[in-house]
């Protein structure tokens, strides 16, 4: 048998590798661009949607709405009514009716039932203290307190909000709250605005009892725009410089004005007498809130009531709680109604009579005396109308405003880029 090894020959093949389709390759990488694409804008917007969601449940907090009062317009249509007559209706003659006499029992029945009217305003109210570590003359360590009245302006989420005047809790190192029923928690300092000088504060619910919870209520918020003169209030809080107090009387003005930054703001004037360091609310006979007492704003010769109306100040309430920045130019003005216009020749608009230093007014050139006629795009000739515009700007943003600067030829219009900023 042959033994030699007989040589095999075997076909080899290579594999080669199909070349790549690049058509393929592109169409791929573009449809996987997309996808990745559609897919942030789906992220994104679901951020956007769920992400206040998300914060409140963490943070325990949501987002304070105050709904604001619409003010009314000057009554001036009533020559025009359709159905008024020019003849005027007879009115039956009245008729003679006894007097009664009015006994002390009637006074007393109606104190009491004033008294009861401000039954549910007063479990609104609380007293905050703010308490700072100060040292003696022997070098021991005490504490210092100051208290004013604050009002439950909002309960969202897990959180109270309170209203209450910033020169109490200015520079503190604690800030205490006690409730109705006594019982007294911590605190948070929220935002304040120096305009007003009012701040708001945060109290987390957990630290309260469930019979505090039950027994407080939320203010009840009026409309100020519907109080006239002559209207009888109720002083509640400590218009006279004592906690828990309550005084009467009535509405003397509703005309009374104080400029601030940007706005200004309508004052009720009492004839109640308080104390300067006064502080806490006015009610109207339905238990209403319509003022915050508001103190530094009273007549310099005669230490009478006088409160910041409510409605005006709701926004403002609301930005504060919600722990939002407003915007600011840093003008005061005034209205250049239609008499002061044909008296003096000054444009219709908001005259600056006065420009904060360091403010964005000063930066971009704004003068006093200058007349603010157009903020962006909108017209403006009242300081509710410069206000309800500023409003709509952010901190941060640039915005064109116009006014008539009066020069040796009389009024010519410039224009002003101005960087909002915020208070």
């Amino acid at each position: 048998m042959d033994s030699d090894p007989k040589s095999y020959k075997f076909m080899k093949e290579t594999i080669k590798k199909e070349p790549p389709d690049r058509k393929k390759w592109l169409i791929r990488c573009l449809l996987f661009l997309c996808a990745a694409v559609l897919f942030g804008l789906i992220a994104a917007v679901t951020f956007v949607v769920a992400e206040p969601k998300i914060s409140a449940a963490l943070n325990g907090t949501e987002k304070v709405d105050i709904p604001t009062d619409e003010e009314p317009e000057p009554d001036g249509n009533a020559a025009a009514d359709p159905e008024a007559s020019s003849t005027p209706t007879p009115t039956p003659a009245p008729t003679e009716e006894p007097d009664e006499e009015i006994t002390l029992e009637d006074y007393e029945n109606l104190y009491k039932e004033m008294l009861a009217v401000a039954e549910t305003p007063k479990r609104a109210l609380v007293t905050v203290i703010g308490i700072t570590n100060q040292m003696d003359y022997f070098h021991q360590n005490y504490e210092n307190q100051q208290q004013i009245t604050g009002l439950i302006v909002a309960e969202e989420g897990q959180d109270l909000f309170i209203l209450t005047e910033y020169r109490v809790v200015e520079n503190v190192e604690r800030i205490q709250v006690t409730f109705w029923d006594s019982s007294t928690v911590d605190a948070i300092y929220q935002r304040h605005d120096a305009n007003t000088g009012l701040t708001i504060l945060k109290v987390e619910l957990s630290k309260l009892s469930e019979s505090t919870r039950e027994g407080m209520e939320v203010a009840p918020l009026g409309n100020s725009y519907s109080v006239s003169q002559g209207d009888p209030v109720l002083a509640l809080g400590s218009p006279m410089g004592y906690s828990d107090s309550v005084a009467y009387g009535v509405v003397t003005s509703v005309t009374n004005k104080i400029s601030t930054l940007d706005t200004e703001y309508t004052l009720l004037t009492t004839d109640i007498l308080g104390s300067p360091e006064g502080s806490g609310i006015l009610i109207n006979l339905d238990g209403e809130i319509v003022g915050i007492i508001a103190q530094n704003y009273s007549s310099d010769s005669k230490n009478i009531v006088t409160s910041l109306a409510i409605s005006q100040i709701k926004s403002l309430i609301e930005t504060l709680s919600n722990n939002e920045a407003r915007p600011y130019i840093g003008i005061k003005g005034q209205d250049v109604t239609d008499e002061l216009s044909e008296r003096t020749g000054i444009p219709k608009g908001v005259l600056v009579n006065s420009v904060a230093e360091d403010s964005p007014a000063v930066y971009a050139g704004i003068m006093e005396y200058d007349v603010i006629v157009q903020i962006g795009d909108e017209k403006v000739q009242t300081l509710k109308q410069y206000q309800e515009q500023l409003s709509k700007y952010s901190p941060g943003q640039t915005v064109t405003v116009t006014a008539m600067r009066k020069g040796a030829e009389g009024y010519a219009e410039m224009q002003f880029e101005v960087t909002i900023g915020e208070i």
